[in-house]
């Protein structure tokens, strides 16, 4: 799943090439997307959307995606596969799910600006989702990324109505009270917001700590260098532009750097990747 760093990327993407359209279509195909509405209302939600209004700006709140519209809010998580991508000009990246152009045929997502450039969300499994709020100005006001937590870095992408980082005290007293296995309260976006799979492992690598740990388990230091080498190979994702070569040390790997085999294991229902000699 794209996680905080390829959803950075994908935003810098998007505020690059789409800040200031205007809109004069949109549409959409599938299930997924603009989510408990009738066919007829998801009609009139893009009719609303595409009546000249603007793209004022495109943020980040955690994983997901925003859009801020001269009228309204608009959301979209990416989920597995999902990216947006202005025709004739794909987006790519080195997450292994957009190192290729999408194909036209799982565009399932559109806003067709008055210079009759279109930008597509393509999604190959139908899994990601739109989310519109034609009412609602300001994204603090929409559920969905409201409930999220503190992000955990705060970047120049960063939405402005979620600019509360994620601190180290806060993670600290949480964890404490948590029976939850440290991996499991870390991937909790409720928490802490933008925290994916592949840099908790490392991070818990990084440390020496087990995955499977009891949050309420790790000493005051230990949290500290986690709560650090969380935001550190976040942040070394987003200034290598994805060369995962550069920061990945274990996840989807058979040993460590130091020949330690890499085991891989449930824990949370997630596919987990430790190294059992150091990790404790």
């Amino acid at each position: 799943m794209p996680e905080f760093p390829e959803v950075n990327v994908q935003v810098r993407y998007l505020r690059d090439r789409i800040v200031g359209w205007v809109i004069k279509d949109c549409g959409w195909k599938g299930k997924a997307h603009l989510k408990g509405l009738s066919d007829a209302e998801k009609d009139a939600v893009c009719a609303e959307l595409a009546d000249h209004n603007v793209i004022e700006d495109v943020t980040q709140r955690g994983k997901q995606i925003i859009f801020r519209m001269r009228r309204g809010v608009v959301t979209s998580h990416l989920m597995f596969k999902g990216r947006w991508s202005v025709e004739g000009d794909p987006f790519l990246s080195n997450y292994k799910r957009h190192r290729n152009p999408p194909k036209e045929k799982t565009n399932t997502f559109w806003m067709t600006n008055e210079q009759g450039e279109t930008l597509f969300f393509n999604d190959p499994d139908y899994r990601g989702h739109v989310l519109a709020f034609p009412a609602i100005q300001d994204p603090a006001d929409v559920e969905n990324v409201a409930k999220l937590g503190p992000e955990v870095l705060i970047l120049p992408e960063t939405d402005a109505a979620f600019s509360k980082p994620w601190e180290l005290g806060d993670f600290q007293s949480r964890a404490a009270k948590s029976r939850q296995p440290i991996k499991v309260f870390l991937l909790d976006q409720k928490k802490q917001s933008g925290i994916g799979n592949v840099y908790v492992c490392e991070a818990l690598y990084q440390t020496r700590i087990s995955p499977s740990r009891p949050a309420s388990s790790l000493s005051s230091d230990e949290t500290t260098a986690l709560f650090n080498a969380v935001r550190h190979v976040i942040q070394q994702a987003i200034d290598t532009d994805l060369d995962y070569e550069r920061f990945v040390m274990i996840y989807n790997k058979g040993e460590d750097p130091l020949g330690n085999p890499v085991s891989k294991d449930k824990v949370g229902g997630r596919d987990t990747y430790w190294v059992p000699a150091l990790q404790e």
